[in-house]
Parts: structure tokens; C-alpha cells; sequence
């Protein structure tokens, strides 16, 4: 397995891509077969001029990306930029790229369905073994796209990946797949053929607060009464605010003050950003909240996010060099970081200092690339969810992939 990277802060697009395109062939051999390349841009930079420009160089290899506040690699964090990794994966590897569109008109989990379905093609006497999938930042139903895809690769199958973002506007995201721009869809690629190890790790570092509360009246990502009372109350309540004041303050409140689902079994409660308040006091979330679930109000500071980053970042890489799980430590291997934007807004200035614990865990030379995103979607685990993937919010997820 070969791989390298690529980045550009050229404000062209179709420059920024030739430049990302010649450094991360440079460090190729000379006879490298690409199989997959994966890009990701800030939203300035997300347009049909990079993905021709990258297509056109690499024929009919498979391209896979989308746009994110902010774009990452070992050389750092970049507000506008372009980072590109090309892989050369090992012989006998077999990979899938497609999408869904239009998912607003279709619904999340039918998207999710169909995205599996044309995963899977081409798949049918070869292993599966793994699935990184990429979604438009602004479906609200993110949970539901997650379901529909289990439904075809299977309740425990190996998934991760984010939700694109933008600036912080919340107007507009996008997905790549190899020369098409999609908004309002979700693109992925299907590894398999067994010669591929990884690992995943995903942590955000957020405390709760409180008494343990009941959401008693939920319909998916609608949480209509906490304890029997209007869900607003809840934090009307702690931030001692009235619902009209929520609603200003809301970007602020939600990322300092998400809420947590408490999973048995699991080390971390599950986080959920409110989306808006709505007039009758219920709450509206960046992903599903089962009715009965006991949920409590979260807090997250500096610290407890940089330990939290350093946990999933020795997850990850404990899990490739574990012999139980792989036969052989892996020669070379590079990470996939999927970093919420909320983390980068309470981090500030020491959201360089996440990487750099990161990059120190794996090593200073291993490939990274990465984005700020939405949202993120990784496996629990505990045992008693198997493996099954949710959406996240405010975590850092990673995935180490090696031969």
C-alpha cells in the first residue's frame, strides 16, 4: 500500500488542485496504480473546478470527498484550503464509490437504503470489510440515513465517516464523487477483498450536569417534553433564561451546553446539538432522541476535550497494532480525522494543539487528513450495541487504516 498527500491554500480552485494533485503524486512510485482518492476542501474552495481537475489527471480513479469549515493534514489546520490523499491500495482490494441524492425529497432513510444498495453492487462474492460515508451537513435527519444504510450492509457492519460543513452560514454543504457536486446527498466507497487492517476510535470529552431527566414525548429528532414538561425547560431552567432569549443565544448555549443520551455500557454519553427551538417549547436535534431515553445537560471545557482527543487517537492506533484483532502490525498506515467545528469554536487557539497530540499519538510521519465537520458517524462499543453506528455530535473521530 502506497499512500500520499496533497495540500494547497491556492485561492484557485483548478490551481489549488493542480498544486494538492503534484505534491501527492511527487511521493508516489513511479509505476503506482491509484485506486481511490479522497478530497477535502474548505467551502470556498468546494466546486466542480477541483473534482475536473483532479479527474481529469487521475482518469478512472475513484474520487470521494466533501467540504468542511476547515480542512486538516499533518501541515496543519487550514480555513481555506485543499488536502488530497491518493491511495494505492494493495493488490486483491476491492472498492466501491456511489451516492444518494435529493434526499430531502426521499427521505434520510430511504437515501440511506439506496447509498447501500449501490455500495454493495459488484460486491457479491467478494469480503466486505469496511464503509466510509459522507452526507450533506444541513439533513436533519442524519440518524436516519445511518439506519437505512445498516439495513443493507448490515446491523454491525464497519462504518465511519461525517457530515460536510460550511462556514459556520449553515446554507450550503457539499459531496464529491468523482467529477459531480452534490448538496443534499450522501457519497461513500466500500472497501473489501480482506488485505486492508483498521481501527476507530471516537471521543468528545463533554461532563454531565444535573440530575438524570426522562424524554418523555420524542418523535425522531423532535424532542417535544423532558420529565413531563416542555423540553425548553430544561435549560430555561439552568441558564436561568426565558425561551425567546434560548432562541438568540442558541449557536452559543448548544455547543456548551449539549444534550446527552445515556447509553449503558458505553464510557461517554451521546451528544446532541440543538437545531431550533420551536414555538411550543420543544427542542430540535442534529439527530434522533428515543423517547424514554434518559438523558442529562453537558458540559464541555478545554482540557477535557484535548484528553478526550488523545483517548480516541489511542483507540484508534491500539487498535490496528492489536494481534487479537490483526495477524500482523501493519508496515503503513494513515488516519482519517473527522473533527466536529464545535470542538475548533471552544478549543480556539488551542485547537492546534488537538492535532499535535494527535499527530504525537500516531507518530509525526503517519498520513493525516481531515476535516472540521457537522457531525460524525462512528460504531459504539459496548457489547451490547454490537458495533451499531450512530451520529454524533462535538466528537473526533478517527480511522486508521494500514496493510
Amino acid at each position: 500500500m502506497e499512500i500520499s498527500i496533497g495540500v494547497s491554500i491556492e485561492k484557485d480552485p483548478a490551481s489549488a488542485a493542480r498544486e494538492a494533485l503534484k505534491e501527492a503524486i511527487k511521493n508516489l512510485s513511479s509505476d503506482s496504480k491509484i485506486s481511490l482518492a479522497i478530497a477535502f476542501s474548505s467551502i470556498d474552495l468546494a466546486g466542480t473546478a477541483i473534482l475536473k481537475t483532479i479527474g481529469d489527471s487521475l482518469a478512472n480513479t475513484p474520487v470521494i470527498g466533501c467540504s468542511g469549515a476547515a480542512v486538516i493534514s499533518n501541515k496543519g489546520i487550514f480555513k481555506h484550503g485543499l488536502a488530497l490523499m491518493l491511495l494505492c491500495c494493495p493488490k486483491g482490494t476491492s472498492l466501491n464509490a456511489a451516492s444518494a441524492s435529493e434526499i430531502k425529497s426521499k427521505s434520510s432513510l430511504e437515501a440511506g437504503r439506496e447509498l447501500g444498495e449501490k455500495l454493495l453492487s459488484g460486491f457479491k462474492d467478494t469480503r466486505r470489510d469496511l464503509s466510509i460515508v459522507f452526507s450533506d451537513g444541513l439533513i436533519e435527519d442524519s440518524s436516519g440515513l445511518i439506519h437505512g444504510l445498516e439495513e443493507k450492509l448490515g446491523m454491525s457492519f464497519p462504518t465511519i465517516g461525517c457530515a460536510a460543513s460550511d462556514n459556520l452560514n449553515f446554507l450550503r454543504t457539499y459531496l464529491f464523487l468523482n467529477q459531480n457536486l452534490l448538496a443534499d446527498s450522501a457519497v461513500g466507497v466500500l472497501l473489501g477483498g480482506g488485505k486492508l487492517h483498521f481501527s476507530m476510535g471516537i471521543r468528545h470529552g463533554w461532563k454531565p450536569l444535573g440530575k438524570p431527566r426522562e424524554v418523555t414525548f420524542s418523535k425522531g429528532n423532535l424532542v417535544l417534553e423532558i420529565d413531563g414538561q416542555s423540553a425548553a425547560k430544561i435549560y430555561e431552567e439552568y441558564l436561568a433564561r426565558k425561551i425567546t432569549e434560548l432562541k438568540k443565544e442558541l449557536k452559543n448555549f448548544s455547543i456548551l451546553y449539549p444534550l446527552g443520551i445515556y447509553l449503558p455500557g458505553e464510557d461517554e454519553y451521546l451528544l446532541r446539538n440543538i437545531i431550533s427551538i420551536e414555538h411550543n417549547g420543544a427542542l430540535r436535534f442534529q439527530g434522533d432522541v428515543p423517547q424514554g431515553s434518559q438523558v442529562r445537560l453537558m458540559i464541555g471545557t478545554r482540557t477535557s476535550c484535548l484528553i478526550a482527543a488523545k483517548e480516541a487517537a489511542e483507540e484508534a492506533k491500539a487498535g490496528l497494532f492489536n494481534p487479537y484483532l490483526n495477524n500482523r502490525s501493519p508496515k503503513k498506515y494513515f488516519v482519517l480525522l473527522f473533527d466536529s467545528i464545535f470542538r475548533n469554536l471552544l478549543l480556539s487557539r488551542e485547537a492546534n494543539k488537538e492535532l499535535e497530540i494527535i499527530k504525537k499519538v500516531f507518530g509525526q510521519d503517519i498520513p493525516i487528513i481531515g476535516l472540521y465537520t457537522y457531525g460524525e458517524y462512528a460504531p459504539l462499543k459496548a457489547l451490547n450495541y454490537r458495533g451499531k453506528i450512530y451520529a454524533h455530535n462535538q466528537g473526533v473521530a478517527m480511522l486508521a487504516i494500514g496493510e
